[in-house]
């Protein structure tokens, strides 16, 4: 009697899509980083603008939008299908009042 053996199949290391990364403990695509990134030079710029007025205006302007930008990933990006935000922005800007209606099931017959 032949004796068969097994094929054994490696597996490799669970790894994340080269899109994707860590940013604060939870997964984004890596685009996003963008966004906060954007926030952290868009802080930097909003401080320099406030620095004539105040240096305490100017310290709470360089803060504000990198926070903004995080709350930004967190309620639109992370954990959410892509393209939620733009999905989001319609609903709010046409709602469900302005979209043509469903029918209700049943049959329609023509009328003649």
């Amino acid at each position: 009697m032949n004796d068969t053996s097994h094929i054994t199949i490696t597996r490799n290391p669970s790894q994340a899509v080269a899109s994707v990364v860590k940013l604060f403990g939870f997964r984004v695509r890596g685009n996003t980083v963008y966004v906060f990134f954007s926030g952290l030079v868009a802080g930097v710029l909003c401080a320099i603008a406030a620095y004539p007025i105040h240096i305490l205006f100017a310290g709470i302007m360089m803060i504000v939008p990198p926070v903004l930008s995080v709350v930004f990933i967190r309620r639109f990006v992370a954990d959410k299908p892509r393209a939620f935000f733009w999905f989001y922005l319609d609903e709010k800007l046409q709602g469900i009042f302005l979209r043509k209606p469903k029918r209700q099931g049943g049959n329609y017959a023509p009328a003649s």
